[in-house]
């Protein structure tokens, strides 16, 4: 009886043992599995950082064109856009107050020339008496004073005649140059004084392209360096600039006004992209996808020599087409991981993609 009892204590025993390690999980299967992942080596690299703006096509030379006297604007000719020639007429001022002084001018000029002309044929008959001796010094020396008096106020009257048939002539605007008008500032009727801009003329010839740069990048723009242009409607048509003009100051948006001389005929006026490269700089260039954020800012995971990972803030400098360029936060040598970061987390160990850097 006693024997019986102690083989089923036995069995008893070993059953519960084979249960429990059946609901027992193995080791392996309690171990965590390994991420896999993909790392780059870091390289500290000169790097020039490319800049795209916009800008606008217009004349190197632009000339205003203005009344030299003050008046009365009558007329004005032409309008914004209007393509205009050297010497064709743009405006006219009233003439009103110029034709009387022409008029008062020229009756001057008569009566100056009608005195000269008696002064001289009395000074011809007292040259005649003193030939003779029939007349005194005295009135010879008279006759001859009246004489250079009268020509004297002679051609003091032709010289207001000429100043007169000037500004009368100044009252007509003529273009300058060949050109488009692209700016009028006046309106028919306004009273204007002598050198207000009425219009302003893009001279034919030579062409600028203005873009306004920030302040941060004007000191990496070199007069040598070369520019590339290309109109918005037309960017596979390029052409290439040099820096004619950077402006001493900032303009009323906050940046600086920069020239590009350009050799190409575009449209005045017509919306171009302007792309040049600032001066290299020490970046780090890592694939797009190595950034991360963290609380909003951007961060790269960084491999340890244990095969851990951890967060570590970067500034980025730029973004390139599959590139990212980082600024700040990272050094020579790093390692840090490109692909498969999306679940990780600090101080878990990571298996390398092939067991080794790139």
């Amino acid at each position: 009886m006693s024997g019986s009892l102690h083989l089923g204590a036995k069995l008893a025993t070993a059953f519960f043992a084979i249960t429990l390690a059946a609901c027992s999980p193995s080791a392996d299967n309690a171990q965590t599995p390994v991420p896999l992942v993909d790392v780059v080596k870091v390289e500290i690299l000169p790097h020039a950082r490319w800049q795209t703006l916009t800008g606008t096509v217009e004349a190197r030379a632009q000339t205003p064109a203005a009344f030299l006297i003050s008046g009365r604007v009558e007329s004005l000719n032409v309008s914004v856009g209007d393509r205009v020639s050297k010497g064709q007429l743009l405006a006219s001022m009233s003439k009103t107050e110029q034709l009387a002084e022409v008029a008062a001018a020229q009756a001057g000029v008569t009566v100056a020339r009608s005195r000269l002309g008696q002064a001289k044929a009395s000074l011809d008959r007292q040259s005649s008496l003193w030939e003779q001796g029939l007349t005194t010094r005295s009135a010879f020396d008279s006759a001859n004073t009246a004489w250079e008096t009268a020509a004297s106020a002679a051609e003091s009257a032709d010289a207001q005649l000429k100043l007169a048939e000037e500004a009368l002539r100044y009252t007509s605007l003529a273009a300058s140059a060949d050109g488009v008008i692209i700016r009028r500032m006046v309106e028919a009727d306004e009273i204007v004084q002598a050198g207000s801009p009425i219009y302003l003329i893009a001279e034919d010839g030579p062409l600028n392209v203005v873009v306004n740069v920030q302040e941060t990048a004007v000191a990496g723009l070199g007069s040598d360096q070369s520019i590339s242009v290309s109109l918005v409607s037309a960017p596979d048509a390029k052409v290439t600039g040099k820096i004619a003009e950077v402006a001493p100051a900032l303009d009323a948006t906050g940046t600086v006004p920069v020239k590009v001389a350009i050799d190409a005929k575009l449209p005045l006026g017509a919306a171009v992209t302007v792309e040049f490269a600032q001066s290299p700089a020490e970046r780090v260039i890592l694939p797009a996808q190595a950034l991360g954020q963290s609380h909003s800012s951007p961060i790269v995971w960084l491999v340890s020599e244990d095969m851990t990972v951890q967060q570590t803030a970067v500034k980025v400098d730029s973004y390139e087409t599959g590139k990212v360029i980082i600024e700040q936060g990272l050094k020579t040598g790093d390692v840090v991981v490109v692909a498969g970061s999306q679940f990780l987390t600090p101080g878990q160990r990571i298996e390398i993609q092939g067991g080794e850097t790139e």
